[in-house]
């Protein structure tokens, strides 16, 4: 029988040290930040669920007519289980998010919540990996074609 409690921050902090990630907590005692492989990660704790959120800023201009990163979230979407990508154009430029969501509703003990938590984490940095390859790939097709990704389709082609 589990010991299944209350997910806290500071259980994940906890729960994070084992595996050897350094989470900081937030002043409003529901998120942390951490730095893994170059990514900001981002836990935030709503009533039922636990997110895990990795970020990575592109030098791609938010305004961009570019649609890749738009296609490479979508393919992901509909291949990745782990965690969801999306595309976030709000700032200067686009910043390409995964996240995962963990049910902390009903408490989960320490196994459970660190098992949780490493999917999570894993699920989220390797959602950012494959982005970034089907980003790559796009391109070179897109290159090999003779187009430029920001090129829209005419009707005399």
């Amino acid at each position: 029988m589990s010991n299944a409690t209350l997910v806290t921050i500071d259980r994940v902090i906890e729960a994070m040290s084992g595996h050897g990630i350094e989470v900081s907590d937030d002043p409003s005692g529901r998120a942390g930040h951490a730095n893994v492989d170059g990514y900001n990660l981002l836990f935030v704790l709503l009533d039922s669920v636990l997110i895990v959120r990795a970020d990575a800023v592109t030098d791609t201009p938010a305004d961009t007519p570019d649609a890749t990163l738009y296609l490479a979230a979508n393919q992901v979407n509909s291949s990745y289980l782990d965690a969801r990508a999306l595309v976030v154009n709000r700032t200067e430029n686009i910043v390409v998010r995964t996240e995962a969501e963990i049910q902390v509703g009903a408490g989960l003990s320490e196994e459970q919540l660190s098992h949780a938590l490493k999917a999570g984490v894993d699920g989220v940095l390797e959602t950012q990996d494959a982005m970034r390859a089907l980003v790559s790939e796009i391109q070179r097709q897109a290159e090999a074609a003779g187009v430029s990704p920001e090129q829209e389709p005419s009707a005399d082609r």
